[in-house]
């Protein structure tokens, strides 16, 4: 059981209108929300201001410290004695002294006013004791730095200290944004930063460590670049805050490995900055730490609901009946690709919220709008159910064949199907968008990997071959159709798909990635953005070493980056979907009214499925292409339910979906 959400409903009707929704009017109501972003949603009373005795910085000279008489939701940075940021938790926040972050108001023991006045020099000679003295004012001390003892008592100084814990070190440099491990855990922990603060502190699975050159948990043998633990400083004080900064664990490293972190960047809306070696232009501090907040905010918010129907969305959502099941050939095209899993999504995620890609990153709501949590979760379980229905559910990366020509299944459609010709996806000769699309070269060869199995079909039948691509001669020059009986390609004679196309000389552009990544604009986007033709021209990459227009079933095939299948349907959602934008619909405007209308107008998800699908928001955008829309609002408003959200569909069911099977909770893969 999870409980349920439900959203604030505006009583003026959304239609697909390109204007945005008008903001919330007195004839709002709010239903139930979830206990989780209860905090966050409800107008929240502030405790009566105080007038300090001392500034902040008077109290912790470097490092973060809380601003009496502001209950903990203020706090300031202080470098040398000197205020150099301050910044307010929103609501349901307050600031954590242990983990230097905003943290939910429940799991903060916040000092009262009267405990961090104590420290004031004038009013606390303790403070210049040695180390070791005694004095009654250390423990309000010890709550303005957050230098308890949890987690660190068997823990012995590495430099003169002999027996004494390990001194403290902020978990994020000042100013830093992006991932970084957490001192003292041996590269078991890690952290992600966003301006100096940090947010929620993750573990990486038994037997793993963080390995800062992927950005992500990796297996310890091949974890080679653990920095040491920071140096303490040679004198350590219980009352105060180092004196100089101490040396923080290298967040990237000076290699010849590809890293999967951006470069340090402006944060665009719903997003944040990566992490790396260009620097964009300087942004306005207040602005920064408005943005900076905003976002740890949505990531708490995020993290809460999804992890807490972890089991369920791994189980309901990302397991395929099909995975495990893995054809075994020594050809190439029986290869299996990794399954999508929860820890996958989730990591990924993280990454695409926090790295804007060309002014975008992936949208996760807002705090100035009653529903702006809830935009945001919405997005998410669109983005999830897109995913189930193009991949997920048949336990396939790669496009499956699946449109049948006059009683056949044409080889030939790894050229274009259901209405599509992938290989005439070109970008538009206008606004520059040329640049980006790949050449079609003739002469690729590439093969798809797929999990034995797909959705619907009988149990122990097989899927069809995997698409395949290259020059016609040799293959023959033509190709035939999948003959279910032998198992086999049957080239007795040529088979036309759909297109009139009876060879895959050319066609390599086929859907990969958990939403697919189809034709030559799509794939060169990526590049351009993310892989190899971005490092070429001097801009930030993920992936320096792969070049999609050579080889796009990197998405899919590179066992370097598991998570690449993930990064790359997200990509795909930020600058096509999120963005998408005609005079009859915008994506944000859809969403938002979806969400104030009450979640029961569903033509909001016609339109984005039309927009994944075929790329317009009123399907079918051409003449014979064929839509799964009924299938695929039934996987959102599984995905929604799931998120814990009140769905007003009369006609859902709850059923599960075709031809799925009962997944036993012990073969779920997170």
């Amino acid at each position: 059981d999870h409980p349920n959400v439900a959203v604030t409903v505006n009583t003026a009707s959304h239609g697909m209108s390109s204007k945005r929704p008008n903001t919330m009017s007195p004839s709002t109501s709010p239903l139930p929300l979830l206990p989780t972003v209860l905090h966050l949603l409800l107008l929240l009373l502030q405790p009566p201001q105080t007038q300090a005795d001392c500034a902040p910085c008077e109290i912790t000279p470097t490092g973060f410290a809380l601003r009496p008489g502001t209950g903990c939701r203020e706090y300031v940075n202080c470098q040398d004695g000197v205020e150099v940021q301050s910044q307010a938790c929103n609501g349901g926040l307050v600031f954590d002294l242990n983990i230097k972050g905003c943290n939910w108001d429940y799991m903060v023991t916040c000092p009262s006013d009267e405990e961090i006045l104590a420290a004031c020099p004038d009013s606390a000679e303790e403070t210049t004791e040695e180390p070791g003295g005694g004095g009654d004012d250390s423990g309000g001390d010890n709550a303005q730095e957050g230098q308890g003892d949890e987690g660190q008592d068997d823990q012995e100084s590495d430099s003169g200290g002999g027996g004494d814990p390990k001194c403290e070190v902020p978990l994020c440099e000042m100013g830093f944004s992006g991932m970084t491990t957490v001192p003292f855990s041996e590269c078991v922990d890690y952290v992600m930063c966003s301006n100096g603060v940090p947010g929620t502190v993750m573990s990486c699975p038994y037997g793993q460590k963080y390995d800062v050159r992927i950005q992500a948990c990796n297996i310890v043998a091949q974890v080679t670049n653990c920095a040491p633990d920071p140096t303490c400083p040679p004198t350590k004080s219980p009352t105060t805050s180092p004196a100089s900064d101490p040396t923080l664990a290298p967040t990237s490293v000076e290699t010849s490995e590809p890293t999967r972190s951006a470069v340090e960047t402006t944060p665009m809306a719903g997003g944040g900055s990566g992490a790396g070696g260009n620097t964009a232009a300087a942004v306005d501090p207040s602005v920064q730490a408005r943005m900076d907040v905003e976002l740890l905010e949505g990531l708490y918010v995020m993290d809460a609901h999804i992890a807490a129907n972890k089991i369920l969305i791994a189980r309901e959502l990302l397991t395929s009946p099909n995975v495990g099941r893995v054809r075994t050939s020594s050809s190439a095209l029986f290869q299996s690709g990794t399954p999508f899993t929860y820890t996958g999504f989730k990591d990924s995620l993280h990454t695409m919220i926090t790295t804007p890609i060309d002014g975008q990153s992936f949208y996760i709501g807002e705090s100035q709008s009653l529903n702006g949590r809830v935009y945001g979760l919405v997005n998410i379980a669109a983005f999830l159910a897109m995913s189930v229905a193009d991949s997920i559910h048949s336990g396939s990366c790669d496009e499956i064949n699946n449109d049948i020509v006059g009683g056949y299944l044409p080889i030939s459609n790894a050229c274009g199907q259901n209405g599509l010709d992938y290989q005439s996806m070109t970008c538009p000769n206008q606004d520059d968008q040329e640049k980006y699309a790949c050449p079609v070269d003739t002469n690729m060869v590439a093969y798809a990997s797929i999990a034995l199995g797909s959705a619907g079909r009988d149990q122990g039948e097989k899927p069809p071959m995997p698409f395949y691509c290259g020059p016609a001669q040799s293959y023959g020059g033509f190709t035939g159709h999948w003959d279910y009986i032998s198992e086999t390609e049957n080239r007795d004679r040529p088979i036309e798909n759909k297109l009139g196309r009876q060879d895959v000389e050319g066609c390599c552009w086929w859907g990969r990635g958990a939403i697919h990544t189809r034709g030559p604009c799509a794939y060169g986007k990526l590049n351009y953005y993310l892989g190899k033709r971005a490092a070429d021209e001097g801009r930030p990459s993920m992936y320096p070493d792969i070049d999609f227009c050579i080889d796009p079933s990197a998405i899919c095939s590179n066992d370097k980056y598991p998570d690449l299948k993930w990064i790359a349907g997200m990509f795909r959602w930020i600058t096509e979907i999120q963005s998408y934008e005609t005079e009859e619909f915008r994506y944000m405007d859809g969403l938002k009214g979806f969400v104030d209308g009450g979640l029961n107008d569903w033509g909001f998800m016609h339109a984005v499925a039309g927009i994944v699908t075929q790329g317009c928001h009123s399907p079918p955008c051409m003449e014979g292409a064929e839509f799964n829309g009924v299938e695929r609002k039934a996987i959102f408003v599984k995905t929604l339910k799931l998120f814990g959200l009140v769905v007003n569909d009369k006609a859902a069911t709850g059923r599960r979906l075709e031809g799925e099977n009962e997944i036993a909770e012990e073969d779920v893969i997170v």
